[in-house]
């Protein structure tokens, strides 16, 4: 029964780790296949499951009533919560219940590990406050906190922790880009945690090329590393996401919208 229980156990890993590998590739060919077929704007949630860029979150929110709702690879080689021999999933729910307010739960498991262990999944919560709309000359100002929320007074149970500021602004170049944006922020670590997230000066460029509406091509420095990635919507409801972290790392995912009744 011992022997049994150990095969069906090192079937059960190899299997976890088959699924997390080609998670990658599938994601990949998705991205290629639809890169050119979808006729409509793409603006989303980044890794964090907030809206942002490719990693970095940005100053801008989508219309009150929006609902979001997706699942992210994080690759282990700049993960900072959690065993760095194993990749991670996460399942976020992000809403914009007012034209100014955003809220996010997310939900962060590891790939493979065993359901006993203490470290196989984080929840957050993020609140993020947009404090100044964008205008024809300045940029959106947010604020935001994340994973503001923790069990334990010493901040130990709290991981992507992160309080900043940020600032987003966009523009038109008529026949070169459909839109081209920049953000720019600074994070804090003001509240305890065990680990954060961008943590000093970030900031990123996005260009939308010129007639293909859906796709946003992204380059940004997320405070630790820099990043390039990319983000298409299909049938105006399904998002995909995919870049390399630190220019040598793939992380991505796909994410459903819709409005609220």
């Amino acid at each position: 029964m011992c022997a049994t229980n150990k095969v069906e156990s090192s079937i059960s890993s190899k299997l976890k780790s088959f699924m997390g590998a080609n998670f990658y590739f599938l994601l990949l060919n998705l991205l290629i296949v639809f890169l050119f077929f979808s006729p409509f704007m793409v603006r989303s949630q980044a890794l964090t499951g907030t809206t942002g860029y490719y990693n970095i979150p940005t100053a801008e929110l989508y219309p009150d009533r929006s609902m979001f709702i997706g699942t992210n690879l994080l690759n282990r080689e700049y993960k900072k919560w959690g065993r760095p021999t194993h990749d991670a999933m996460d399942f976020f729910i992000t809403n914009s219940f007012l034209p100014f307010a955003e809220v996010s739960i997310r939900f962060t498991r590891m790939i493979g590990l065993d359901d006993y262990s203490s470290t196989v999944g984080d929840r957050m919560a993020s609140v993020r406050l947009r404090v100044i709309d964008e205008g024809r000359y300045n940029p959106a100002i947010l604020i935001g906190v994340h994973s503001f929320f923790t069990t334990l007074s010493s901040g130990a149970a709290s991981h992507f922790n992160s309080t900043y500021l940020v600032a987003t602004k966009n523009f038109k170049v008529n026949h070169v880009f459909e839109n081209i944006g920049f953000t720019a922020g600074y994070g804090s670590d003001v509240l305890k945690a065990s680990d954060y997230q961008f943590i000093g000066f970030f900031g990123g460029v996005k260009i939308t090329p010129y007639h293909l509406k859906p796709v946003e091509l992204i380059v940004e420095y997320d405070a630790d590393k820099w990043n390039v990635g990319a983000r298409i919507t299909i049938l105006k409801h399904i998002v995909l996401l995919g870049g390399l972290e630190g220019f040598d790392a793939f992380s991505g995912g796909v994410s459903y919208k819709f409005l609220l009744p």
